[in-house]
């Protein structure tokens, strides 16, 4: 249960087989038929570095609860994908990370419970982030440019703009959660890298990934001697009309915001866009141009699932169109390549096993993303 107030109730005969084989093998020489799976790796293996932050006012951090109060995980214990399915609900939220073929779900109301988890992924030590308040989900590498060993982080208890401020127990600076840098103490100005990772369902994370180790709410349970984590104990939060904790001025007229509408946040060549949802529930692939980068947007609206990649393979801008036959897979217009549309892995075609590189995106409430980056537009179809 989290430390804040906002905790919700818990609620064949072989005869019969044969004839379908011939269906399926003809399904596989025509295309159609099981769902295609990408390569293990992906382009988040490579952890993309963000820029500086602006100059932050210490007085714009707000102190809430004291340090550690909501206990991060360090000892994260995981269990394999066929076990957690008896714990996880099929449209239970989870985060999902793969880096050097190493595939990790962690399920929500866990993260909502400890917002910091101390990992290592594919032999990089990673902390996996979740602001509740604003709904957002951050990877990061916890490498540092320094002769430093990895950062190991820390709940605060302050927030900035009403996210997640994260210390690290090696300096005591303090992090900003969605920029993604230190703003206060001796790192402060220091960056961190981000790793894409995928905010979706259970099910479909467990459809593609079905090898995958997921973080156990059984063992986590045992660990910090909690009551459940059946449920999000911020699930009374999101639905109501409740922006955050801390009152502030939102530095966009409050006109232009809607009261916790989601939209996919994109940071790219110091230029900020929001996808709401609301787009791209009736434009669920879109191609995009920010300032001469080309940028795909792709949106499954039966798992609120958003991503975001830059479409330029090599010296070529390449134009995605829905998989009429395979839903989640998109086809590109110029090679006629079937691609995974929650990796960016072309699985199918002339640019088999090439991978879109991925952007720093991030699925969160409109006023957070807002608050952090002002400058911000909004797509406009």
């Amino acid at each position: 249960m989290s430390a804040l107030d906002f905790s919700h109730p818990e609620g064949g005969n072989p005869s019969k087989v044969r004839w379908w084989i011939p269906i399926i093998l003809i399904g596989a020489i025509l295309g159609i038929g099981p769902r295609l799976h990408s390569p293990t790796n992906s382009p988040g293996d490579q952890p993309i570095r963000l820029p500086a932050p602006p100059p932050i006012d210490p007085a714009s951090i707000d102190t809430v609860l004291e340090r550690d109060r909501i206990p991060a995980i360090d000892d994260p214990q995981f269990e394999p994908a066929s076990l957690a399915d008896k714990s996880l609900q099929p449209d239970e939220r989870v985060i999902g990370l793969v880096i050097n073929g190493d595939a990790r779900a962690y399920p929500i109301p866990i993260l909502s419970s400890h917002e910091i988890v101390n990992d290592i992924v594919g032999g990089e030590p990673v902390a996996i982030t979740w602001c509740p308040l604003c709904y957002s989900a951050l990877v990061y590498s916890r490498k540092i440019e320094t002769e430093m060993e990895p950062l190991s982080f820390g709940v605060s208890g302050k927030l900035l703009y009403n996210t997640l401020i994260l210390y690290d127990r090696q300096t005591d600076s303090l992090w900003s959660q969605l920029y993604g840098a230190a703003v206060v103490g001796p790192l402060a100005g220091t960056t961190l890298s981000f790793f894409p990772s995928t905010h979706t369902e259970w099910k479909s994370w467990l459809a593609q990934y079905p090898d995958s180790l997921v973080l156990s709410k059984q063992l986590t349970c045992a660990q910090f001697e909690c009551g459940s984590y059946a449920v999000d104990p911020y699930e009374s939060y999101y639905s109501s009309t409740k922006e955050g904790l801390v009152d502030y001025q939102l530095p966009r007229e409050s006109g232009n915001l809607e009261l916790k509408k989601q939209v996919l946040g994109l940071l790219i060549a110091g230029r900020a866009r929001a996808y709401g949802y609301d787009v791209l529930k009736t434009h669920p692939v879109i191609n995009d141009q920010i300032d001469g980068i080309a940028v795909l947007i792709w949106f499954d609206f039966s798992t609120k699932t958003a991503v975001a990649f830059q479409r330029q393979v090599d010296d070529r801008a390449l134009t995605f169109k829905t998989d009429p036959i395979h839903p989640g897979f998109l086809i590109d217009l110029e090679t006629n390549s079937r691609w995974d549309a929650t990796t960016g892995t072309a699985v199918e075609g002339p640019l088999r096993n090439t991978h879109l590189d991925g952007l720093f995106s991030v699925t969160t409430f409109e006023f957070g993303w807002f608050a952090y980056f002002p400058e911000s537009d909004n797509y406009i179809p």
